[in-house]
């Protein structure tokens, strides 16, 4: 006997029932659903449950006579992306409702976040709903009688399933505002993968895959994701809405971050040990890690009002660090002014938040707080932690838990063998939680870095680069970007190289060429790094003979004993806020920033793609400022470095903690052109099989040939990699020789694409193609047309007699009508 086609149904929404089932949640039938509802499918609540729960969790604050009132206001909140971030305000329990008898306000739950067991878990199918379009939604999980996640369902089958099912919900999104002011969050599968993100925010870089232990166990990753307690877990702690250059933004954690928020608090509540390393990656968004978990201490009754303190290890970071916290809205923070307003904190025994550096520690007593509810979190911890710092701030609390985050690999050197000490116990454990670059790079939460070296004659000589530069970092023992600031202003001879007003003009001409040929045509932006705050002055009077003068802007910080050409480019804290924020719109200029030391650290702009590095930097500084460019974004496959010091010529000596762990995230761009000769093999191999000379039967053999999904996927994949490459390498000289061949290649992926990708011709955007290629395909009727040559069968009574008579084989006959099908159903579709 045949084996079933594979479907959406049977093979996904079938086993998704069986699964949440299983862990507690109730199924209700899509007809039962209906009539709960009152047969009214505007109604987004199940009414007469969350009327039931309402009651019998607010005893005494929810009766029959005001729950009629509370539900009003709760269908009265607005349906934008504020309207959702209100509600999620009145599921955490932050609303109140007036009792008239005690004639004060009382908080009132949507939810019992203490006791899990005391919810109402619910899910139905086919959940249909009508608001500025009626909506079919696949399956919607319920809380209390309240929507909080869609959960939309492909067939593993499909081509690009999760991308359709993304476009799907943000489609749901903009149709259904009136329920999704509701829904926290999205799930999507093809029965094989699991991913998620908040609702509202449909980017790249919040569309996370859900992962377990042992990678494709479909059941543990549906069981895992909705087991009822995660569940409750995350709309209470780990969807963050936040403020960020005047943009509001939401977050849902990723499973890294989880993992460590439960690490920590286990740590203090059950462990005797009384630190922690965290190491993940730069670009993983460690300090959304550090503020939920200091939120999440706070909230609990056993560390009776504990205090918290995080440390950083610069002034810059300290203001960012706080406003972060604010833009969170976690309450009491305090940022120290002084040494002297620090040492009050702690003698006073303040409860609460303190944002405090580092140095400010300097000199402090011993034993000035003596008690066991003091966590410190500590921002970046390397360098700063050991010797005289780390000791005074360790005397001073001896009982304190310590939780050290860094992104740095440790490096081998005798500075960096003192962050497993300070935080870990090595050799047992020299961290609680890691994150490595490559992990952090399958998952899509960064993206690859290509460097290249610029010509050898704009480097620094070797020598004085060793001699002013690595060797006394080395010997100094420096991980801040102060302190290389303090390197540099000593090296006279360096300096003198890298500020050459020859070698400036010279770099800036080279910069200006580069970015008008490899990155405004992609639609992304750059950075110039510059050795000093006056070679950032001397950067802009050169590029602004080589580029429109309103494309780059010089950030720097203001001194009033500056020179005049430092004065001239001085801006106010409001102008700053300014350009932070258009540098992140595509829209809007500068394209370009020229930065020393300000934005290398903490600076989130996924535009951002290629850095023009001339600056010395090293170990954990220059990780630090090149994880500007590894955040992903639409069309962004890997960022770019452009090295016009020489650091890079020598990876071992720029990072002493060089390693397999950075060689997936820090890749040679020269390396690039074998790789894409490698490709092109591998794409012509698959093409032997495929007769390719008949001009008549071509398109038919190639359809016949990839009808079997191995192949297709085989193929997509080689092809998206040499595209991949295409994007960073041209325009080039060496592609010459590889156009015409890649056009051939393009064709055969639209073939493939279009044939066996039915939902095609719903989707407005191509999200497969990205720029270079579709600029080529635009100059080239024969790519431009391909699609207008496929086959299509008329959808008529005479149709089988069509395909009967058509002397194709089997399988294009399949292939054909499956495509014809869903043209025409797509055609019906927007004629009505």
């Amino acid at each position: 006997m045949g084996m079933k086609p594979i479907t959406e149904k049977r093979d996904v929404q079938d086993r998704i029932i069986n699964y949440l089932q299983a862990i507690g949640w109730k199924y209700i039938p899509p007809a039962d659903l209906n009539e709960k509802r009152g047969y009214d499918i505007k109604e987004p609540f199940i009414p007469d449950i969350l009327e039931k729960e309402l009651k019998k969790l607010n005893k005494g604050i929810i009766t029959d006579e005001n729950v009629g009132d509370v539900i009003r206001r709760l269908k009265l909140i607005p349906s934008t992306f504020m309207g959702n971030k209100e509600f999620l305000d009145y599921l955490r329990g932050k609303k109140t409702v007036y009792i008239e008898k005690e004639k004060r306000e009382r908080n009132f739950k949507l939810i019992d976040f203490e006791n899990i067991k005391n919810n109402h878990f619910a899910f139905t199918k086919e959940f249909w709903f009508d608001d500025r379009e009626k909506r079919r939604l696949d399956i919607v999980l319920f809380i209390n009688g309240i929507p909080i996640c869609d959960f939309e369902l492909k067939s593993p089958t499909v081509y690009e399933a999760e991308e359709q099912a993304l476009e799907q919900i943000r489609i749901y999104n903009n149709a259904l505002p009136e329920l999704f002011k509701y829904l926290q969050f999205y799930t999507l599968s093809e029965g094989i993968r699991l991913f998620y993100g908040p609702t509202w925010k449909y980017e790249r870089k919040t569309f996370y895959r859900w992962k377990v232990e042992n990678g494709f166990n479909f059941e543990k990753l549906v069981k895992s994701f909705f087991d009822r307690e995660e569940v409750v877990k995350t709309l209470n702690s780990y969807i963050v809405f936040m403020t960020v250059d005047e943009v509001l933004q939401k977050y849902i954690l990723k499973k890294h971050q989880r993992r460590a928020i439960g690490k920590i608090i286990k740590r203090v509540l059950e462990e005797k040990k009384k630190k922690g390393l965290i190491w993940h990656t730069q670009g993983s968004y460690k300090s959304l890690t550090m503020i939920v978990s200091a939120d999440e201490l706070r909230k609990i009754p056993e560390l009776e009002n504990p205090t918290i303190i995080v440390v950083i290890d610069r002034l810059e970071l300290e203001q960012q660090i706080y406003q972060n916290f604010q833009a969170y809205g976690y309450p009491n923070i305090v940022r120290t002014e002084s040494k002297k307003h620090l040492r009050e904190l702690l003698e006073s025994d303040y409860r609460g938040l303190i944002i405090t550096t580092i140095h400010k520690f300097e000199g402090m007593p011993k034993h000035i707080n003596e008690r066991e509810n003091i966590i410190v979190l500590i921002d970046e911890a390397h360098r700063s932690q050991e010797g005289d710092l780390g000791n005074y701030m360790r005397g001073s609390l001896p009982n304190a838990f310590y939780f050290g985050f860094t992104g740095t690999p440790i490096d081998k050197t005798k500075v960096g063998k003192g962050t497993f000490i300070a935080f870990g116990y090595p050799p047992d454990e020299p961290y609680i939680d890691k994150y490595a670059i490559d992990e952090s790079i399958e998952d899509g939460t960064t993206i690859p870095l290509y460097y290249s070296l610029a010509k050898t004659e704009l480097h620094v000589d070797k020598e004085t680069l060793e001699e002013e530069f690595f060797r006394v970092v080395e010997e100094e023992g420096i991980a801040s970007i102060e302190g290389i600031n303090k390197i540099i202003e000593r090296a006279e001879k360096l300096k003198s190289v890298l500020k050459a007003e020859d070698r400036i003009d010279k770099i800036s001409k080279h910069i200006a060429e580069h970015y008008k040929k490899f990155v405004e045509p992609l639609g992304f932006k750059a950075f110039i790094v510059a050795v000093d705050r006056e070679a950032c002055a001397l950067y802009k009077e050169a590029i602004d003979k080589y580029l429109p003068q309103d494309y780059t802007k010089v950030v720097y910080t203001s001194n009033y004993k500056d020179s005049e050409l430092l004065k001239k480019y001085h801006i106010s804290e409001d102008e700053e806020k300014i350009i932070r924020k258009n540098f992140k719109s595509p829209e809007k200029l500068p394209k370009i920033l020229i930065v020393t030391e300000k934005l290398l650290t903490g600076y989130d702009a996924p535009l951002l793609y290629a850095m023009y590095l001339d600056k010395p930097l090293k170990d954990h500084t220059l990780l630090q400022a090149i994880a500007r460019i590894n955040r992903p974004y639409t069309g962004k496959t890997c960022g770019l470095i452009m090295d016009y010091v020489g650091i890079f010529e020598n990876l071992q000596r720029a990072l002493a903690f060089y390693s397999k762990d950075i060689e997936a995230g820090l890749i040679n761009y020269d390396n690039l052109k074998e790789r894409f000769k490698d490709l092109m093999d591998k794409a012509y191999n698959i093409l032997k099989e495929i007769d390719l000379e008949d001009e008549e039967k071509r398109i038919q053999n190639i359809i016949d040939y990839f009808f079997e999904e191995d192949k297709k996927k085989e193929y997509i994949k080689i092809f998206r990699q040499i595209q991949e490459i295409y994007e960073i390498l041209s325009p080039d000289e060496f592609l010459r020789d590889y156009i015409e061949k890649y056009k051939s290649l393009i064709q055969i992926y639209t073939i493939i694409y279009q044939t066996y990708n039915p939902e095609v011709e719903k989707r407005k955007i191509r999200r497969d193609i990205l720029k270079k290629t579709e600029e080529l395909i635009k100059k080239n009727v024969e790519l431009l047309n391909i699609v207008d040559s496929l086959p299509l069968y008329e959808i008529n009574e005479g149709i089988a007699s069509t395909i009967k008579a058509d002397n194709v084989s089997q399988r294009v006959k399949v292939a054909n009508l499956y495509r014809s099908i869903n043209i025409y159903i797509e055609k019906r579709r927007k004629d009505s």
